[in-house]
């Protein structure tokens, strides 16, 4: 998909694809969580618990898939059988291979390689429909933006998870609107409008 052939549409929360399945449904769900969730905006509480609480609004507005924070299982592709000839389902890490310098999973400046919030259907990568990375402005650096921009990149494109939709979210603890800045991504890209 050519940049110059993508439509946007604006909405409260700045512009969105017009091609954005469920888009309405997301904006929803984000401008809920800034008009209730201002508390955890303004007072540097730790990203995963914004990201969690953010989670459970997208849940509400995405009951037909499953929104999960931090998810790190999928089915192995591989047809495995055990001793008695039946299938075996193994379960592996659902993440990329990109590697930031210096991660641990107690890091709490989030940058580890597992989505911040997936929306998609347990237990396969065939429904793997939004991956959303948020960042609280204050613990933004050139540095972490780009590696969140590579991780979206990455969970979009075909031959990886297959997200259709990547979204970065910048979230700002100051203004009353609560949010920065909005990019979309998807087919291992980001797009604009123009």
């Amino acid at each position: 998909m050519h940049k110059s052939e993508v439509k946007f549409k604006e909405t409260s929360l700045g512009k969105i694809p017009d091609d954005f399945e469920r888009g309405d449904d997301l904006v929803k769900a984000i401008n809920e969580f800034l008009l209730k969730e201002c508390f955890l905006l303004k007072h540097d509480i730790n990203e995963r618990s914004i990201t969690h609480k953010l989670a459970e609004y997208v849940q509400k507005y995405f009951s037909d898939y499953n929104v999960d924070c931090e998810y790190n299982r999928m089915p192995n592709e591989r047809d495995e059988r055990n001793n008695n000839g039946e299938a075996r389902k193994e379960f592996i890490s659902k993440a990329l291979k990109l590697y930031p310098s210096q991660t641990s999973s107690d890091d709490d400046k989030g940058t580890t390689v597992y989505p911040d919030i997936i929306i998609h259907k347990r237990g396969s990568n065939k429904s793997n429909l939004i991956v959303i990375e948020a960042k609280k402005e204050t613990n933004v650096t050139e540095k972490s933006k780009e590696f969140d921009f590579r991780k979206l990149k990455a969970f979009t494109k075909s031959d990886g998870l297959g997200y259709k939709y990547g979204i970065y979210l910048e979230l700002n603890e100051n203004s009353n609107d609560g949010l920065k800045e909005l990019k979309f991504f998807r087919d291992g890209a980001e797009y604009n409008g123009v």
